[in-house]
């Protein structure tokens, strides 16, 4: 399956050249867990605060089944 996966805030510092407008395209398959996802990419799992599948909050114990999915994963963030 392909995924487009696009990292904000803080967790771009690791993929400067990932961003809203120039996701990164992965080849994955059916069936990893975001969780899962998380580790290839080379992130804690406590650094990913919400994970967005086409744009619906998922837990990280779900599971990509479809074909082609946008993934946007973002920090913890405060502020106030």
């Amino acid at each position: 399956m392909r995924v487009y996966i696009k990292v904000f805030a803080s967790l771009r510092n690791k993929y400067p050249e990932v961003n809203d407008l120039n996701p990164m395209e992965m080849h994955l398959d059916k069936g990893i867990s975001l969780a899962e996802l998380i580790s290839l990419l080379d992130f804690k799992q406590e650094e990913v605060q919400i994970a967005l599948v086409n744009g619906l909050k998922k837990s990280l114990d779900f599971k990509l089944v479809e074909e082609e999915a946008i993934i946007s994963l973002f920090p913890p963030i405060g502020g106030g």
